[in-house]
């Protein structure tokens, strides 16, 4: 499954983990909303049936005193209105039957000093209510009510509408979705049809039309730019083959001991136009990858105005409160005036906006959830670059240069994440090393800083950063954080593949750095007092040897 969503295209990753942050949102509020108005309904409902006993017993007070069951029967009739009243009965002050209504056997009747109650047997109530009469208890009324059919009814009722009401939410979102994300999408598409064909056809006149002046412009520029360096570079080679050719055929006019001259120099000039082709594709790989993944940040943009929509979205409380209204339309004066729960429907509205409140924050969660496995993107298009680039290609340069390229690369990320650097650079011989191995070791060490001061959630985050010559072979550079630090046990494994002490680690970074740092003849190191105390990475470079 990781595989697959990997090799999706960006386009199809946004819409997906779009849908499943909605999807999984809207489920939980429906659900919490579900449950919530079954269990107030069940309350409102015994009130109801509360205050129809009481009406029952008020009303069967004077047929009982005059000992007129007729008279008491017909105040009972009434109740075949109300399908799910199975039974009621009037009882005398002995407990006697008085009067009855329903055609099935009634329950075993109360006891003649049973209080006002309601008997919950799951599927079946009985509601108990004394007849009064000058305060004088004179007899006993009571029903059997099917409550479960009516809960039956209801749920049937509220899943269809909560059914409804995800169906539309999805919908909404996959409009929104596919309506805003190719404002990101369609530049990557000609960025990527562009690469595509400068790598096919080696045309360097290819150029990509900015969209804009954001990231995405940017980036258009850089690589057209880019481009633009390379295709000079390659006319430049080539005429300068052409002039070396036309030199070695007038040679070969010349002496024929020259011939082996000839033959060389021409060896020379198509690996030399060869190593500086590739060199140059590799870097507009690097760059283009690197500034991929600064350009995934505007997805959590998108991400941003679909969350905005969605917290704007009152559909499920408001069809749920107008479902209530519904209900009673045949008595909604009287349902509003007098019934106990009509009388609260308008407190009922001002709590249902601190419930949009409180529901906002939990989408908000949501999509912050989106935004990490986005950034976690991100480290994914950078761990690529390892891959894109040509490697074993030495340079004698000053060390600065690289560790201040790196920054640069991360300076947007630690500005964000409010972590102060300090610099502590000394006058240092030039090394030779691998340009782009070397910096993605240093990227690599950064972003795993950043992120050790991130975990320690501590003020005064502090990354310093040195560059000095140890000896008359070597220059150090260190790379120091007051992060986490490292517990003594992982010292001897953290440049062991796949080990990490991150929850969404990959393992990778540390050990291919190590790797790429002994073949280079270059040696990576860390030191850490242990948790909660920092920790210091050393990478141990030559210097380039002139003799």
């Amino acid at each position: 499954m990781n595989a697959f969503f990997r090799d999706l295209p960006i386009k199809r990753k946004v819409m997906l983990v779009t849908l499943a942050a909605s999807l999984v949102a809207i489920f939980a509020v429906a659900s919490a909303l579900y449950i919530f108005q079954l269990r107030n309904f069940r309350d409102n409902y015994q009130r109801e049936l509360r205050t129809l006993a009481q009406i029952m017993a008020d009303n069967c007070a004077t047929p009982l005193i005059f000992h007129d069951a007729k008279s008491a029967a017909e105040v009972l009739a009434p109740l075949h209105v109300k399908p799910e009243i199975l039974n009621a009965a009037v009882l005398d002050k002995t407990g006697a039957p008085f009067a009855q209504f329903g055609s099935e056997d009634p329950c075993p009747p109360p006891l003649p000093g049973d209080p006002a109650s309601i008997v919950d047997r799951d599927a079946t109530w009985m509601i108990v209510q004394p007849i009064l009469f000058d305060g004088e208890r004179i007899g006993t009324f009571y029903m059997d009510v099917d409550y479960g059919h009516v809960r039956s009814e209801l749920q049937r009722l509220y899943l269809g509408v909560t059914a409804a009401t995800l169906a539309g939410s999805l919908v909404l979102v996959v409009l929104l979705t596919m309506r805003l994300q190719s404002i990101i999408v369609n530049p990557l598409h000609l960025l990527s049809r562009a690469s595509k064909a400068v790598a096919r056809d080696r045309d360097y006149s290819v150029r990509v039309e900015a969209t804009g002046a954001d990231e995405l412009g940017q980036l258009t520029a850089a690589f057209n730019n880019m481009l633009a360096r390379i295709g000079e570079q390659d006319d430049a080679l080539q005429q300068a083959g052409e002039q070396l050719q036309g030199k070695v055929l007038a040679l070969e006019n010349e002496v024929t001991e020259r011939k082996a001259a000839e033959e060389a120099l021409r060896l020379s000039q198509q690996k030399l136009l060869e190593t500086s082709r590739l060199a140059g594709m590799a870097e507009v790989a690097t760059g283009v990858l690197h500034n991929v993944g600064n350009v995934l940040n505007s997805v959590n943009v998108s991400a941003g105005i679909v969350l905005d929509k969605l917290r704007a979205s009152r559909a499920a409380k408001v069809s749920e409160a107008a479902e209530l209204l519904i209900a009673h339309h045949a008595t909604l004066a009287e349902y509003l005036t007098r019934d106990p729960g009509g009388q609260k429907l308008p407190s009922y509205f001002v709590k249902l906006g601190q419930q949009l409140a409180e529901e906002n924050t939990a989408l908000l969660a949501e999509m912050d959830r989106l935004t990490r496995n986005i950034e976690h993107i991100k480290e994914v298009v950078s761990m690529q670059q390892s891959y894109a680039k040509v490697s074993g290609v030495f340079e004698e340069l000053p060390i600065a240069r690289l560790v201040e390229d790196a920054l640069a690369m991360n300076g947007d990320s630690l500005t964000r994440h409010g972590i102060t650097l300090a610099r502590h650079f000394s006058d240092t011989p030039l090394v030779r090393i691998d340009r782009h191995r070397v910096l993605q070791i240093l990227i690599n060490l950064l972003r795993n800083a950043k992120n050790a001061l991130n975990e320690a959630r501590a003020e005064g985050k502090q990354l310093t950063v040195s560059i000095v010559q140890t000896d008359a072979n070597s220059v150090r550079v260190t790379i120091t954080d007051n992060g986490i630090g490292i517990a003594a046990d992982n010292l001897t494994r953290i440049f062991a593949h796949g080990f990490t002490t991150r929850r969404d680690g990959h393992g990778f970074g540390l050990h291919s750095g190590a790797l790429a740092a002994k073949e280079m003849g270059c040696t990576l190191s860390v030191h850490s007092d242990g948790l909660g105390l920092g920790a210091t990475f050393t990478l141990d470079l030559p210097i380039a040897s002139h003799t």
